[in-house]
């Protein structure tokens, strides 16, 4: 498994492909999963963003932020809300910003 196929998984909307590329061990393949399922609009992909918003990798809960604010679900504001008092400050100022967008 490569980043650049898991990037066409998510041109493609494969998102049963993505959930499993999120459970990788290795961090590039999780980011690039995390990064792929903006594009895909499923239950089971929401669930594994929301998962991804716990990743020890502040990159990675970056990413899924922006990808839920890609796809516009109200059900993360109260997921991404939790980040707003991060450790990495990247990251709660991703959080204050994904969640004006989603407010919106």
């Amino acid at each position: 498994m490569t980043e650049e196929k898991v990037a066409k998984w998510g041109e493609k909307k494969k998102g049963a492909k993505l959930v499993k590329a999120a459970g990788s061990r290795k961090e590039n393949i999780r980011l690039a999963a995390a990064k792929a399922m903006g594009n895909v609009e499923d239950e089971q992909v929401f669930n594994t963003l929301i998962t991804l918003l716990r990743d020890r990798n502040p990159e990675i809960r970056i990413s899924a932020m922006e990808s839920l604010q890609k796809i516009k679900n109200k059900n993360a504001i109260e997921h991404v809300r939790g980040l707003i008092n991060d450790t990495d400050t990247k990251v709660s100022d991703k959080a204050r910003e994904v969640l004006k967008a989603l407010h919106n």
